[in-house]
């Protein structure tokens, strides 16, 4: 999977198989995981394993042979006899047993079960408190096979967790808090050090993982609110109650001045490093791949690189400005940091690949050429939204050389590419990215193309 130097991740298609065959079985079994199934493919156009969260299985010492050769591992700090795939994106398995405990089947999870039993017309007893780490229902038994839904946020335990009457209301004042706090604004050292405190504030009352988890929540939001290709998708996902539970990975982009800290904001949040992109010269780019594993979130933190950068940390050191913008420093200077004024630059999410593009189409949305077309990893952006740009942030750009007056004229007029939708489908659990196609579509999304 990875060496002292960089992360290669591998194609787990046993691991796959072992899971696609558990849903087959279950979905035989139980009718009503079989007309979810297909109401989400409708509704979402997605495939039923992008929403499992873990798979209950008969405990057998076969079965345990089984899941060591398909690179599984027992997952450490739990309760339940519980396996996970440290080199695959793919759910859990729990393991049961034959007389006592949960029965076989599914676990799906959502953002939000309320909403999730409300849209379904389910009628079920949702344990665990709201906006806790970890809640469930008990959604249907039938053929004795299960059928359950879980809400995570920033846990990654399997028993319900009541943290007291006053939570919901700390976590909802703690999500506000960030959603309103000022993004825009001359003094961006001034914005960065309220984020900073925020985030701190966060940590101290919820512990990391949960501090990620508002963070994120709140982002999402805030670009679905500039995306219309989110705000469409959200909806469709809405219809059912599932929100964002398939989120693959949320792109931030940074202008270099500001990137230290942004990677230093995530790592005191839990978030882990992971691989590191270098696009090349010509790209000019570069990204940090981080990861907080407990709370379930993957970061893509795009920074724009000189080429004698590439043997260097440059996560972890202070970024002087160079003397050309690429295109993640273009982008930054035009709408500002994503972490300020201009929000994700993407979110990513995981679909049957070719049916989003055709269900989009019907609402007007279009994609751009996919960037990775492989039988394991598929992803396209939709077409860019289009922000209009401050005039002083043009004006600032131009004075200073960093764009020509073509390029003034044009972005005052037309305006500058702003975010995306990432329609990514993922087969044989690979945890990876392509990193040569990535380069190209940076290219071909910078503001002067």
């Amino acid at each position: 999977m990875t060496n002292a130097q960089e992360f290669y991740w591998e194609r787990q298609a046993a691991a796959e198989k072992l899971c696609l065959d558990l849903l087959a079985q279950y979905m035989r079994d139980n009718t009503t995981l079989t007309r979810l199934a297909e109401r989400i493919r409708t509704h979402t156009s997605g495939r039923l394993l992008d929403w499992v969260d873990h798979l209950l299985v008969r405990d057998t010492a076969a079965l345990r042979e089984t899941l060591a050769t398909c690179g599984y591992v027992p997952q450490s700090a739990t309760t339940h006899v519980a396996w996970r795939h440290p080199g695959a994106l793919l759910p859990r398995l729990m393991l049961v047993g034959n007389s006592v405990g949960p029965v076989p089947g599914v676990a799906l999870r959502v953002e939000n079960l309320a909403d999730f039993l409300q849209t379904n017309g389910f009628a079920a007893e949702i344990e665990g408190a709201p906006l806790s780490l970890y809640r469930r229902c008990l959604v249907s038994v039938r053929a004795g096979t299960a059928l359950w839904a879980v809400e995570r946020r920033g846990g990654d335990g399997y028993e319900p967790t009541n943290p007291g009457e006053d939570y919901p209301g700390r976590y909802l004042s703690a999500l506000h808090d960030w959603q309103i706090r000022a993004r825009d604004g001359e003094n961006e050292d001034l914005a960065w050090g309220e984020a900073e405190r925020l985030a701190q504030g966060l940590i101290a009352q919820f512990g990391t993982d949960v501090a990620a988890s508002v963070i994120c929540e709140a982002e999402r939001r805030y670009w679905q609110a500039r995306n219309f290709a989110g705000g469409v998708q959200k909806h469709r996902q809405d219809a059912l109650g599932l929100g964002w539970a398939n989120q693959d990975h949320h792109t931030f982009r940074s202008s270099r001045r500001h990137f230290a800290k942004l990677v230093k904001l995530f790592s005191d949040l839990g978030f882990e490093h992971r691989e590191r992109f270098y696009a090349g010269a010509e790209a000019g780019w570069g990204a940090q791949l981080m990861e907080n594993p407990r709370a379930g979130l993957t970061l893509f933190l795009d920074v724009d690189l000189a080429p004698e950068e590439v043997a260097t940390d440059f996560s972890a050191e202070e970024l002087p400005e160079l003397e050309q913008l690429g295109t993640v420093g273009l982008w930054c200077a035009l709408h500002g940091d994503s972490i300020l004024g201009a929000g994700m630059h993407h979110l990513a999410a995981q679909f049957d690949f070719p049916r989003l593009k055709e269900d989009l189409a019907r609402h007007g949305i279009g994609f751009m050429a996919p960037f990775s077309d492989f039988s394991y990893l598929k992803q396209a952006f939709s077409v860019a939204e289009r922000w209009p740009v401050a005039e002083g942030r043009v004006a600032y750009l131009r004075r200073n050389q960093r764009i020509s007056a073509e390029q003034e004229e044009k972005f005052l007029a037309q305006g500058a590419i702003g975010s995306h939708l990432e329609n990514i489908q993922r087969c044989e659990g690979y945890k990876g990215f392509n990193k040569k196609n990535v380069s190209a579509i940076i290219l071909t999304t910078d503001p002067r193309q």
